[in-house]
């Protein structure tokens, strides 16, 4: 595992033809194709829809992904900073002494699915603004305070598959947060 600073982040995706706005957001060129979920209330259901959102099935290779945590601190609630502490805590368990604003990308390998769920539960579960992109940059999945996740793929076989894995969650169409920025 490694943590990244925005600009080594905004490289890594670079490297997977994943195009960063000026604010540092991801979007595809063309036209992507995306669904939301919603967040559910219960902490239970939460990560059981994240065991479905990354790739833990046993028809995909898990060859790692890029977590970039965009933004915390929005409800400003005591909940939100036990959040942060975790976080804080398992950034060091690592040996990251920088702060998640200074390192706010956690880049995995294939041999730290685990490690990676870990930490994507946790934007889920305490209302930040996160992305995580897979190693091949086929898609990400944005998880947003406003509670949903939404999954934009670059193509439609990607967003079938993706779709599959958490049709009991309703997937709703719709159009991306992360759309190419208009000229």
């Amino acid at each position: 595992m490694k943590f990244l600073t925005a600009e080594e982040a905004k490289i890594w995706c670079d490297g997977r033809a994943l195009n960063l706005t000026a604010d540092m957001r991801p979007y595809y060129e063309g036209n992507p194709q995306c669904f939301t979920i919603g967040l559910e209330e219960k902490a239970s259901r939460v990560i059981a829809l994240a065991d479905y959102l990354i790739p833990t099935w046993n028809d995909v290779h898990f060859s790692g992904a890029l977590l970039w945590i965009r933004e915390r601190g929005i409800w400003g609630d005591f909940s939100e900073k036990v959040g942060a502490i975790i976080l804080e805590h398992m950034r060091r368990a690592q040996g990251e002494r920088a702060t998640v604003e200074e390192r706010p990308g956690h880049l995995f390998g294939p041999q730290e699915l685990l490690e990676m769920h870990s930490y994507f539960l946790l934007p889920m579960l305490f209302g930040w603004d996160a992305f995580l992109v897979s190693e091949d940059g086929d898609y990400f999945i944005f998880v947003s305070h406003d509670g949903v996740a939404e999954v934009v793929a670059r193509n439609p076989e990607t967003t079938d598959l993706m779709r599959q894995h958490v049709k009991d969650w309703n997937p709703r169409e719709g159009r991306s947060y992360y759309q190419k920025p208009k000229p």
